[in-house]
């Protein structure tokens, strides 16, 4: 099984100043004018380097540890950890959402994606859209207070599926069809699956609610229950 580990931070943890950044990643934030997206990116840069920086056992020296470091996107998006110029030997994966960020890690030669969201409501109009007939059932048969936590479970993994992919929104995500196994749970976290079923692949995952937010995590081969560590 892969093993998985899922490090969460909060905006307020990014350090105001650049100097943890890396040249290359400093010219691509260089170039986000819309400050929500500036203040993402950032986040999303400062959960991956911790992530990696902990997951290989580097000591954080200050900002000039974690901007040998480099966070960049690969050409179909997704992305990748760079040390001095090499390829850092684990596959990583990025979200953020409403002020909170996670970065889920594991060995090279594996698929992960991850994805977090608010638990809020969703609109009947984005169900009907976006979820296929199973999972429109799923959300119909909860309760008013397991309604939103349903959802979000669903459109977490679908994305985390496709972040596993590799293909982001390019994946028909209603044909991603997701199994929550609400029932089940092991240290926190429920069993789920995402059949990809355009493309004949099913991930094996987990999902976890965490302080307000729901947070999934899918991978191939399948991931061993998670370990969740929260930064700083």
């Amino acid at each position: 099984m892969t093993a998985v580990a899922c490090f969460a931070a909060r905006g307020e943890d990014v350090p105001v100043d650049d100097g943890w950044l890396s040249q290359a990643e400093r010219t691509v934030l260089a170039s986000l004018g819309v400050p929500k997206r500036h203040d993402d990116w950032r986040l999303g840069r400062w959960v991956a380097k911790q992530a990696i920086a902990r997951t290989l056992g580097r000591p954080l020296d200050g900002p000039a540890g974690l901007a040998r470091i480099a966070v960049v996107a690969a050409d179909d998006g997704a992305p990748e950890a760079w040390i001095n110029g090499a390829r850092v030997p684990w596959e990583l994966s990025i979200s953020h959402r409403a002020g909170r960020a996670l970065a889920a890690v594991a060995p090279s030669r594996s698929s992960i994606g991850c994805d977090l969201e608010l638990i809020e409501p969703r609109s009947d109009a984005f169900i009907r859209e976006w979820f296929a007939a199973e999972e429109q059932g799923l959300v119909d048969q909860a309760g008013p207070e397991e309604r939103s936590v349903i959802a979000n479970v669903i459109w977490v993994a679908k994305e985390s599926a496709a972040k596993a992919q590799r293909e982001g929104l390019r994946l028909a995500v209603r044909h991603a069809v997701v199994d929550p196994d609400v029932g089940s749970v092991v240290d926190g976290w429920h069993p789920c699956r995402v059949e990809c079923r355009d493309d004949r692949v099913t991930y094996a995952g987990w999902w976890c609610e965490h302080d307000g937010f729901v947070a999934a995590v899918v991978a191939a081969p399948p991931p061993a229950v998670p370990t969740w560590q929260d930064l700083p």
